[in-house]
């Protein structure tokens, strides 16, 4: 064997091993990746399973609070508001005790209607007994009886069961758009829309306001501050939803929420 062939043999060996030493190389590269996606897997299905534990513990707190409020408040104004009947026949009309009473009555009715819009925002005892279509249709009756904003409600007749920790979180995401809108839409008409089908729930939540809304989401996407946001981009993440903002048609905002594989394991 020649020098000439010992020089080509070699560097041909030394290619086959530069060759084995990048593949080692883009290998251990790649597990490395492999083992860092795993352990970022693993931290966000960490992170998420906490997230979902805090929220489960405020819903439980809401639900405690609730239960205190219509059970407590709630029966002592009821018989606040029978005793005061009660005084009704006694009172004298001559010196406007009887008007007075009349005020009293009805600022009581006032007072429980509130409580009652406050126990159902902290827990709405309907999402368990009724679904969550039923449930937002109460919530929005109750709305136009508290607020100047009109809200109209239609489902689409199809009421498949939905998941009840999924339904919550349904419902909690439609409470905090409602709010964006009265804090930043300056609307006087809003209208939500149930569709659903068996795989997939959709739920728009439509406005007629000045479109700020918008603007105010993409401004709460640069604050680390905005908890309302969060609030509804982590409820959806816990039960793999999504949300989409689009401008109106004419004017305003549109907000869609999608959530697929909605319904209970057992149906």
């Amino acid at each position: 064997m020649n020098i000439s062939e010992i020089i080509i043999i070699g560097t041909a060996v030394m290619f086959l091993l530069g060759i084995l030493v990048v593949v080692l190389v883009i290998f251990q590269q790649k597990q490395v990746i492999q083992h860092k996606l795993v352990i970022q897997d693993k931290d966000l299905q960490l992170q998420k399973e906490r997230l979902k534990a805090i929220m489960q513990g405020q819903e439980q707190e809401r639900k405690r609070i609730a239960e205190d409020l219509h059970d407590e408040v709630g029966a002592h104004l009821s018989v606040l508001k029978l005793n005061l009947n009660h005084l009704q026949p006694l009172l004298k009309n001559g010196n406007g005790e009887l008007e007075q009473l009349k005020e009293t009555k009805e600022f009581t009715d006032t007072i429980i209607q509130h409580l009652r819009f406050i126990s159902q925002s902290l827990h709405p005892q309907a999402l368990e007994n009724l679904g969550l279509s039923k449930a937002l249709d109460s919530f929005c009756n109750l709305m136009n009886k508290n607020r100047q904003v009109q809200i109209s409600y239609k489902d689409d007749g199809n009421q498949y069961p939905v998941d009840l920790e999924k339904a919550l979180n349904i419902y909690r995401v439609v409470q905090e758009l409602i709010n964006n809108i009265f804090k930043h839409a300056q609307a006087t008409q809003i209208e939500i829309f149930y569709n659903a089908s068996p795989k997939e729930l959709k739920i728009q939540v439509v406005d007629n306001g000045n479109g700020l809304l918008l603007r105010s989401l993409d401004s709460s996407k640069k604050k680390s501050g905005s908890l309302g946001l969060k609030n509804i981009e982590s409820r959806l993440n816990i039960i793999g939803g999504s949300i989409s903002y689009l401008p109106g048609t004419t004017s305003g905002t549109i907000a869609e929420i999608t959530v697929e594989n909605y319904q209970s394991a057992g149906e």
